[in-house]
């Protein structure tokens, strides 16, 4: 073998380690979220070492013990980071969500009830709000200014599917701020009326996204024609109401059980690792005191070098961008503004100036929202 093939094999067992060490941290944020439930110190000094002194006698080389412990301190400290971080942002949403059940808020969400968009408004805030069903992105939005609501929720991003644009060029055209985000896990079931059955389909509905997010089901079953709709679960109802054998909706668990639909096939998601993530909308500009991370957009002139120019002072100061997505500007063909998701927080004095330089450098920018970041589900 030549050297070439061995670095090679390093790099699949590189990979191979990254998903160990990752599927490792879920189990120990498991473990950390019980010992938080159950009142108990997320530090085990007796069992961080039983884990070290197990390992060392397991090793075979050609690493030392030495190195041993230190590899393990190394898992165990961020395990242990983790954890505490995980039951810092519960502690903050469960003083979020109380805060806001005792006013009895209001939250907008776009589709009928038992939407993907419902689940992910009660993950965020708690059973004690008032949900508001809202037929389309275009009047989610407009339900604060109706005063139809206090608060919506509205879709971003989805890690199958992508940026849902829809949502977001509504947003750039309003004057709402984030005050929060949630992502939610994703899985697709297709539904039926009563005594329908997988073999007598000819249509399956849903929104254009969960169908986007079911390509391979819907390819290897071409004999189904799609139908795209406004939302997941008024497709449950409208296949329900029908009555027709001979269609389905695809959409989530809690559609099928809000409107007795009958799950003939689960999980046509193309990979289970499908989260859609949700912005909570405000019209009010409330910077949350935790904040660690903020959304902006940038709109640059046209001219050679503008997106490096106006990258470049976040890279310089070790800010770290964790998402950027460009969009068209209406009314100026060709132009395009640019969507960022900053690790941060916008009190940050090298935040400050990375600010004040892109506006200095004739960079237009809005702070769309500095919020507490979403913990992935685990």
């Amino acid at each position: 073998m030549t050297i070439e093939d061995w670095r090679t094999e390093i790099n699949e067992l590189d990979r191979e380690l990254l998903s160990l060490l990752n599927r490792r941290a879920r189990l120990a944020l498991k473990v950390g979220e019980s010992k938080t439930a159950s009142g108990l110190s997320l530090c085990d000094h007796t069992r961080e070492r039983e884990v070290i002194e197990r390992m060392c006698e397991a090793n075979e080389g050609p690493l030392d013990d030495r190195a041993i412990v230190e590899l393990f301190r190394a898992i165990i400290h961020e395990s242990r980071r983790i954890q505490t971080r995980a039951a810092d942002q519960s502690a903050a949403a469960t003083e979020h969500r109380s805060a806001l059940a005792e006013q009895h808020v209001r939250v907008a969400f776009q589709g009928s009830p038992g939407a993907f968009s419902e689940a992910a408004a009660v993950k965020l805030l708690g059973h004690g709000i008032t949900l508001i069903p809202r037929p389309t992105f275009e009047s989610l939005y407009q339900a604060i200014e109706d005063q139809g609501a206090d608060y919506i929720l509205a879709p971003i991003e989805n890690s199958l599917a992508g940026f849902v644009h829809a949502s977001f060029d509504l947003l750039l055209d309003s004057n709402l701020n984030i005050v929060g985000e949630v992502i939610i896990p994703i899985s697709h079931c297709l539904i039926g009326c009563p005594g329908s059955s997988f073999d007598k389909l000819t249509a399956v509905e849903s929104h254009p996204v969960a169908l986007e997010q079911c390509r391979r089901f819907l390819a290897a079953n071409p004999q189904i024609k799609r139908i795209a709709a406004e939302d997941t679960a008024g497709s449950v109802a409208r296949v329900i109401s029908r009555g027709d054998p001979t269609c389905a909706a695809i959409a989530g668990h809690r559609a099928a059980e809000k409107y007795g639909g009958v799950i003939l096939r689960e999980h046509l998601e193309d990979s289970s690792e499908n989260y859609t993530r949700f912005l909570l909308l405000s019209a009010d500009k409330n910077l949350s005191e935790d904040a660690d991370k903020f959304s902006i957009v940038i709109e640059l002139p046209h001219q050679p070098g503008a997106l490096h120019g106006a990258l470049e002072p976040f890279a310089r100061r070790g800010i770290d961008l964790l998402k950027i997505e460009g969009r068209p500007v209406k009314g100026r063909p060709w132009e395009y503004c640019f969507y960022l998701d900053v690790h941060g927080s916008v009190k940050d004095p090298q935040v400050i100036d990375t600010l004040a330089e892109l506006n200095a450098g004739r960079v237009e920018t809005r702070i769309l929202g500095a919020y507490r970041s979403a913990q992935m589900p685990s």
